[in-house]
């Protein structure tokens, strides 16, 4: 996965995802909209197949870059729960 800083500001960070699909794009913005800090998490795609999407955040003035590592890291942490609990199902 590649990113691309688009535009940071003090409470907004503009991303764009290459190559990426709405998959990871929907659970970062609802992983972000869950988050108090947060006032807008959005992105869109012109053409799904052609082109990169660009993620949008705007928080309440923390670093949004901080904000978004945060949600990553609890995505991260819900997988390796799921993988944990799954692992233990199937046993």
């Amino acid at each position: 996965m590649n990113l691309k800083i688009l535009r940071k500001t003090d409470d907004e960070v503009v991303v764009e995802f290459e190559g990426e699909s709405h998959t990871i794009l929907n659970l970062l913005r609802t992983e972000l909209l869950s988050d108090e800090r947060v006032k807008m998490a959005t992105y869109d795609s012109k053409f799904p197949v052609m082109d990169n999407p660009v993620f949008r955040l705007k928080t309440d003035g923390s670093d949004p870059m901080a904000v978004m590592r945060d949600a990553a890291t609890r995505i991260i942490a819900y997988c390796d729960d799921f993988s944990d609990q799954f692992s233990k199902a199937i046993k």
